[in-house]
């Protein structure tokens, strides 16, 4: 039996304000978002503040949209800057409907938080379900709850910011 990711598993649906739904699944591409958006996808749990004192919707957005990218969803438009010595780090990614460009953020509800939570585990469980002989294996993600719903270093490790991977064709 081995372990992979399914990236055409889909996990959760949520309904947005305007009455649309859109399905969430965390392909690599997902993923790598995060880690680009965040240092690793371990840090994204950091990054959210279950205390109510710190940030906890911005990095929601960001779990959630990424989630939602790929055809017939969101594109994300990443905003990044360059500091002095010529580091570049990622600011913010904006997810926009690719139908009409609205915002992602303008389409959630904060009362929503726990449907989106549900939704979004369920979705990161589902891509890291074992791949057997035919059928799918208990899951490999550690279960989230609603106090804080990011993701675990168990599902993703970190890259190292210096990896820098041998360009094809050398």
């Amino acid at each position: 039996m081995t372990t992979g990711l399914d990236l055409l598993a889909e996990g959760g649906t949520i309904t947005l304000t305007d009455g649309t739904t859109v399905g969430l699944r965390y392909s690599m591409r997902a993923l790598a978002l995060l880690e680009a958006r965040f240092g690793s996808v371990a840090a994204v749990q950091g990054a959210i503040d279950s205390t109510g004192k710190g940030a906890a919707f911005g990095p929601l957005i960001q779990i959630i949209g990424a989630a939602a990218i790929g055809p017939g969803g969101f594109e994300p438009h990443i905003r990044e800057h360059q500091d002095a010595k010529g580091n570049r780090k990622i600011s913010d990614i904006v997810f926009r409907r690719r139908s009409d460009g609205v915002d992602l953020a303008d389409l959630l509800h904060p009362g929503r938080l726990d449907e989106y939570t549900a939704a979004f585990t369920a979705a990161l469980e589902k891509a890291l379900q074992s791949q057997g002989n035919g059928g799918a294996a208990p899951s490999a993600a550690t279960p989230m709850t609603t106090v804080s719903p990011g993701l675990t270093s168990i599902t993703s490790p970190s890259v190292p910011s210096t990896f820098s991977p041998t360009p094809s064709g050398t």
